[in-house]
């Protein structure tokens, strides 16, 4: 079995490269309880729904809501976006920001978006 260590900048081991069958077996013949935790769970109705990465990307790099992140993805203001809708650029900000916007609301904005209502919440 070839083994490859990975050293610190002082030279010191902090982790080994083994081939990957040989950490399968590793993984299949160790009993670590302590290693693992159970993690609650409960599936929610959009869990089979995919958002593109662009939009993802737009959420974590300007740390905005999905709705927000559409908007962006899709080059429109806030104002473009009322005027399409009907409303105020004061009450998009605040649809934008909403924890639980209604399910009227998402329809609106999925249709103007050209997406799904379920690729506008992480329910």
């Amino acid at each position: 079995m070839k083994v490859q260590y990975l050293t610190d900048e002082a030279g010191n081991r902090i982790s080994v490269v083994v081939p990957i069958e040989t950490f399968n077996r590793l993984v299949e013949s160790a009993d670590i309880p302590e290693l693992w935790e159970q993690v609650p769970y409960t599936p929610g109705e959009n869990d089979d729904e995919t958002i593109p990465s662009e939009v993802i990307g737009i959420v974590i790099k300007k740390g905005v809501s999905l709705l927000a992140a559409w908007r962006i993805h899709r080059n429109m203001s806030q104002k473009d976006v009322a005027d399409q809708l009907g409303v105020t650029q004061a009450n998009v900000s605040k649809m934008e920001k909403s924890e639980r916007p209604q399910a009227g609301t998402l329809e609106k904005f999925a249709k103007l978006y050209n997406c799904r209502v379920g690729q506008l919440t992480d329910d």
